[in-house]
């Protein structure tokens, strides 16, 4: 939607998870105590790598319900999300508690289909830049997505700071070589590639990668499909990704899933595991955003879906060498 656009009434573009079908009210009740953070199950791993959950929590931000991307802020414990439509271009302020730690407005942005976030260099200043990726586009019908670069503020100082703005450095328009795609995965690498993998339903997940400091509008490159086994019945569909410090790993989530590749520079080497990838050891809505928190943690948020709240979580990552 524009920038400007306050309501929360509007609907948000992306279909619900395939798995959140109607339910009675009570049911929906037992729904919402499980997916708020009841009852996981400690750990999922793979020959090479493992993961456990070491934090969960309800997102206590009143407006934060539809949290599509996440990544950990420079002040430690801090992390930045958003929601996808139906929202204006506003990044939520919170921690691994999910404490509501206020909002900071985005000038100059507008808010069609916010997907993603990542952290890199601004190159057009001195610091690191958050990457707000409006690439949602479940039609397939876009001839252009847009990143916008924006210098990280100071996070807010509670729920009550949310006057605050900070403005659009510059913006990346990104169209791709072939077609349109839907896409809600986006990684930033800290030397400047940009890598977006894509969400095209009954398509394999392809990977494409553009310049964070080349032209103000880029043909994006097509880097390879990835070896993930989509599967939109049981939730295998790509919707968020992140770069490791150090650029060593892509992590690429999907609704149910964690996936692990090998990096060398902005060139995807080995996956870590099968095309199933390790099945997520917790229960999410609607599973959306994943960001590394450090070498060997990640972070994960969900939109509400079906439940009552969205949720963070932190996982313990364990590479098996």
């Amino acid at each position: 939607m524009p920038s400007g656009t306050d309501s929360r009434q509007a609907a948000s573009n992306d279909p619900p998870c395939p798995w959140c079908l109607p339910t009675s009210a009570t049911a929906l009740r037992v729904l919402s105590l499980i997916l708020c953070l009841s009852g996981w199950p400690p750990a999922a791993a793979s020959a090479q790598w493992g993961l456990g959950v070491t934090d969960s929590a309800r997102l206590a931000a009143p407006r934060l319900t539809e949290s599509s991307g996440v990544v950990a802020s420079s002040a430690s414990g801090v992390f930045w999300s958003h929601n996808d439509s139906g929202d204006g271009p506003v990044l939520y302020a919170t921690d691994a508690a999910g404490h509501d730690l206020g909002s900071i407005r985005v000038e100059r942005a507008h808010a069609r289909d916010w997907e993603d976030i990542a952290a890199g260099p601004c190159f057009v200043a001195p610091g690191r830049c958050l990457y707000v990726a409006d690439i949602g586009d479940n039609g397939a019908r876009r001839p252009r997505v847009v990143i916008y670069r924006v210098q990280e503020p100071v996070p807010p100082s509670g729920p009550a700071d949310t006057l605050r703005s900070v403005p659009v450095f510059d913006s990346i328009v990104l169209r791709y070589p072939d077609r349109p795609h839907d896409a809600e995965a986006l990684a930033v690498t800290a030397t400047g590639t940009i890598l977006l993998v894509t969400k095209d339903l009954g398509r394999p997940a392809t990977l494409f990668r553009a310049r964070a400091n080349g032209p103000a509008t880029q043909r994006l490159e097509r880097v390879r499909s990835l070896p993930i086994r989509i599967n939109a019945v049981t939730g295998r569909l790509v919707t968020g990704a992140d770069v490791a410090p150090g650029d060593s790993l892509l992590a690429v989530r999907t609704y149910v899933s964690l996936h692990l590749f090998r990096l060398r520079g902005d060139t995807v080497l080995t996956p870590l595991g099968d095309p199933d990838g390790v099945t997520l050891p917790f229960v999410e809505a609607q599973g959306e955003g994943i960001a590394f928190d450090g070498p060997d943690h990640l972070v994960l948020v969900s939109e509400k879906g079906a439940s009552e709240c969205g949720t963070i979580a932190r996982l313990r990552l364990t590479l098996r060498r």
